[in-house]
């Protein structure tokens, strides 16, 4: 048996994390927390489109990333909660979504999705990844 083993059967590891990150001009702190890879395929599976090609007879799965990111926002930020319907109801919105695109502007957005990625472990630049397999 090999030490990491070990040690995961000794242990129980904390697989989920909660931070907080600051998004300007908000004047208090974004808190955000990891999720399991459970809730990450649960999340890229709603977000996919199953298309089916009649020439070829082959099933095609695309998955929409701006609806991906979305919902990881909504998933991982703790507060605010972005499904509260009093939060909603006071932007005059319906829906977790429309109160991220109501409530945030671009730069705000990218920021806290950037924490977000961070916070689950997606550290690395996907382009970087990208140019390293091609190499």
């Amino acid at each position: 048996m090999g030490k990491l083993q070990e040690f995961l059967l000794e242990k129980e590891v904390e697989t989920t994390v909660e931070t907080t990150v600051d998004i300007k001009p908000f004047p208090f702190p974004f808190t955000i927390r990891s999720i399991t890879e459970g809730e990450n395929k649960a999340i890229r599976k709603s977000c996919q489109k199953i298309t089916f090609d009649k020439k070829t007879h082959q099933k095609q799965t695309e998955t929409d990333t701006d609806l991906y990111n979305n919902r990881l926002v909504i998933a991982c930020c703790v507060d605010p909660n972005f499904k509260d319907a009093e939060l909603q109801a006071k932007y005059g919105v319906m829906g977790a979504e429309a109160l991220i695109d109501k409530m945030l502007n671009p730069g705000q957005y990218t920021d806290l999705l950037l924490a977000i990625q961070e916070v689950n472990g997606f550290s690395a630049d996907v382009n970087e990844l990208r140019e390293e397999a091609k190499n």
